[in-house]
């Protein structure tokens, strides 16, 4: 459990300091006195700060801000570049890996197969090996590694950096953030879902910038949800919020790998395919699906394959009933699609959509609109790192987590 720290000028110096830090991050570049407008500082203790900020080199002087008359106002910036971050994104057959810039733009990138299965232990000497290997390939001093961000599948403990339970990798209680601390001493490691990091890219860099109560929704592999009020994730008690695809749609259906039957997630992702296929295949012996994953169905369906057009009808029908009770139970400003899925969404989104708009608001002409990411496949890992950046910026109002003896 977070517990606030107790009040002190000490505290209050801190909190000035990163409320001023964090609006030349989301403003730059900006003045002295654009920086007032947003937060109320005595002149001094502005200056005395933003001297403070320039030394540690978090910020820069860029030139002077255009003036009618008068003196000119000289300009403050974020210095991304005073340190660096990693982002990393375990999934069942992969890992991938990206040092980032401290505003989370990609330096560079790995992926390396793993099979599936792996132990938790060959993950962590994968990542440790391959985030070395990329810091000397850009000459960066490990000491400069100011944070790290994880995104996994399954039910994440963001207190304590635990992986509880992922049922696609196979893991149950695995400290993370522990077993990289040991490599990792001085760097801040947080742990995520995958879908929680993705909507942190959409925040600052898709649709988030436009809308603040939205939700985000991946398909693919399985089935994820973020949720936004306020421009805030809702994480719920411990960071589960949003295992939207472990609802039952089908009551007594698919058994599911969470142990339940009838989940979302056996409906409308690539399981449904598997689940589905091997029900019909008899039925349609001149199909030339070779295996049931994403790619497979969606390139022989683009071929006129049969099966794999009734499939993705299939598809369409379940995910456009569970987009439309997100609608119902929610009411967002917006529904952003996003995951593997969506590279073949020609053959399903139109059918999503239009079942999807047909709910509870329509009836009253309230409209949710119901769109594609316009990131691309980097937002992942740009997402992972903004984990860590996010927290690295957060105004340090809570005790530190004391170190385990």
């Amino acid at each position: 459990m977070k517990v606030l720290r107790n009040g002190s000028k000490e505290l209050i110096k801190e909190i000035n300091r990163f409320k001023v830090l964090n609006i030349i991050r989301q403003q730059y570049p900006i003045s002295r006195s654009e920086i007032t407008k947003h937060y109320k500082l005595g002149t001094s203790t502005l200056s005395y700060i933003i001297e403070d900020l320039k030394e540690l080199g978090w910020i820069n002087e860029v030139g002077e801000q255009s003036s009618t008359g008068g003196r000119r106002a000289k300009l403050l910036e974020f210095n991304q570049d005073f340190g660096f971050s990693v982002g990393i994104k375990i999934e069942e057959r992969q890992i991938l890996i990206a040092l980032t810039s401290m505003e989370a733009n990609l330096l560079s990138r790995a992926s390396i197969p793993i099979e599936k299965g792996v132990t938790p232990e060959h993950v962590v000497k994968v990542i440790e090996e391959e985030i070395m290997k990329l810091a000397k390939a850009q000459r960066k001093n490990l000491s400069d590694l100011l944070g790290i961000g994880v995104l996994s599948s399954g039910l994440v403990n963001r207190h304590n950096g635990t992986i509880i339970r992922s049922s696609m990798l196979g893991w149950r209680d695995v400290p993370i953030t522990e077993m990289l601390k040991i490599q990792f001493p001085d760097t801040q490691i947080f742990v995520d879902n995958n879908i929680n990091g993705y909507t942190l890219a959409e925040l600052t860099k898709g649709e988030g910038k436009e809308n603040n109560n939205f939700l985000v929704v991946s398909v693919g592999a399985g089935i994820g949800l973020s949720v936004v009020i306020d421009r805030k994730i809702y994480y719920g008690s411990i960071g589960g919020a949003g295992e939207y695809g472990h609802t039952t749609l089908v009551i007594d259906g698919y058994p599911c790998h969470c142990g339940q039957r009838g989940c979302l997630e056996m409906y409308a992702s690539e399981f449904y395919f598997e689940n589905r296929g091997q029900e019909l295949i008899n039925q349609y012996p001149d199909t030339a699906i070779e295996n049931f994953s994403f790619t497979e169905v969606a390139t022989r369906a683009r071929e006129g394959d049969k099966l794999a057009q009734t499939l993705f009808e299939g598809l369409s029908k379940y995910l456009g009933h569970g987009i439309r009770n997100l609608i119902n139970t929610f009411n967002p400003d917006k529904i952003v699609m996003a995951g593997e899925g969506m590279e073949y969404s020609d053959l399903f989104m139109e059918k999503v959509q239009n079942m999807s708009h047909n709910n509870f608001f329509s009836k009253v002409d309230i409209a949710t609109d119901l769109v594609e990411s316009t990131l691309k496949d980097e937002a992942w890992l740009e997402g992972a790192s903004l984990l860590a950046i996010n927290h690295i910026f957060q105004e340090p109002i809570y005790e530190k987590a004391k170190a385990k003896s």
